[in-house]
């Protein structure tokens, strides 16, 4: 299938995969969060929230989308390593995510615990073993570096998710990843139903949600699906009802519901929610890797640009938030809640992509270039 994704051989050893549109997604996913956050934080300052404007949980949609597009492009690209190389170079992924994740997660832990100052000694130790998300459920972390929260959860994620790919056949790949989907979600719904009143099962319970691993699997399954489609390895019997999703009218029919069911998301508690999310965020992505076919695209150099300092955005928003809030709160500009609202949110958007400009110019590509060193596929 001719999708518009580039993918040509620079060399034997260098094989380019290039998917357009997925810094698009990348931006939106961080301006959600950082949107969210604003409005969660303003009454930290006594700052009143915009009336009828429900986004709280907005940021949790954000992040959902950013772990279904972590599993699905960490996937495709372990599937397309294996294709070149036989293998996966194990040792070469787990350096390659040191060199583009710890430098400014650890950044943010000194500054979190250091010099802002926050968070006990036992938040401290769990952030540094990359269990931010353990230490965010027993509200250890503070507020304005919590984000990192999920940054461990993904960690998580690529200790174990390389090693699917082990497994010979694709077939049987996308199987164990259904089988992994299943076991996940059936133990949170045991530790739900058992949470009751027992402070020891709702931790585990609170802390297995926020494991979110079904979501960056979902990711996982759809580009096994997606990958077989464009280099068939085996039957696939569902394979004329994934074609479906490139058909111009199913595109329309799911952003439609797409739409819909995250306005739901927004204004009501929607138990596991995330799950039905993350699986229309991937067939999403897919149809956004799908340049030709797309009905819509978020190819723009702006978007473009954001997304690709989408990490320092995510993990740094806050402390310029908090920054600008305590400003406005001090000094109170005259013009009303409207005036206010626009120095907040921004300052706090072009303050937040200055600063991960700063960070990723300055601070992130010397060992993002080193990474190029380890990647097998580049792109």
């Amino acid at each position: 299938m001719d999708d518009g994704t580039k993918q040509v051989s620079l060399s034997k050893n260098h094989p380019k995969l290039h998917f357009p549109n997925l810094n698009g997604i990348r931006a939106l996913a961080a301006l959600m969060v950082v949107v969210a956050h604003i409005e969660l934080h303003k009454a930290n300052f006594n700052i009143s929230r915009i009336p009828h404007f429900s986004v709280l949980n907005l940021g949790k949609i954000g992040v959902t989308i950013f772990f279904s597009l972590s599993g699905f492009l960490i996937t495709y690209l372990l599937l397309e390593e294996k294709k070149n190389f036989k293998a996966v170079n194990f040792k070469a992924f787990y350096i390659r995510r040191l060199l583009r994740i710890w430098p400014l997660y650890f950044l943010v832990v000194l500054f979190g615990f250091f010099i802002y100052p926050g968070g006990s000694g036992t938040a401290l130790w769990l952030s540094v073993l990359f269990l931010p998300n353990l230490a965010f459920c027993l509200n250890l972390l503070p507020a304005i570096m919590d984000p990192i929260w999920s940054i461990g959860t993904e960690e998580q994620f690529y200790i174990f998710h390389p090693h699917f790919f082990r497994i010979k056949k694709l077939k049987h790949i996308l199987y164990a990843l259904l089988l992994f989907i299943v076991l996940i979600i059936t133990i949170q719904l045991v530790f739900g139903k058992l949470a009751g009143e027992n402070p020891i099962y709702q931790t585990l319970h609170l802390v297995l949600y926020y494991a979110r691993y079904d979501n960056m699997m979902i990711g996982g399954v759809v580009a096994v699906i997606y990958y077989n489609t464009k280099h068939p390895e085996f039957d696939f019997k569902f394979q004329a009802l994934f074609d479906v999703i490139f058909k111009k009218w199913f595109q329309v029919l799911l952003l439609v519901t797409y739409v819909i069911y995250l306005g739901a998301y927004i204004n009501y508690d929607i138990p596991h929610g995330d799950v039905l999310i993350a699986f229309m965020s991937s067939l999403l992505i897919v149809n956004l890797c799908e340049a030709k076919t797309s009905i819509y695209s978020l190819n723009h150099r702006y978007l473009d640009y954001i997304g690709q300092i989408s990490y320092g955005i995510y993990l740094l928003h806050k402390f310029v938030l908090f920054l600008v809030l305590y400003l406005v709160k001090k000094y109170q500009p005259s013009g009303g809640m409207f005036t206010e609202n626009i120095i907040i949110y921004v300052a706090t958007i072009g303050g937040t992509i200055a600063l991960a400009s700063a960070s990723y110019y300055g601070y992130e590509k010397p060992f993002l270039k080193i990474k190029k060193r380890f990647q097998k596929i580049t792109q």
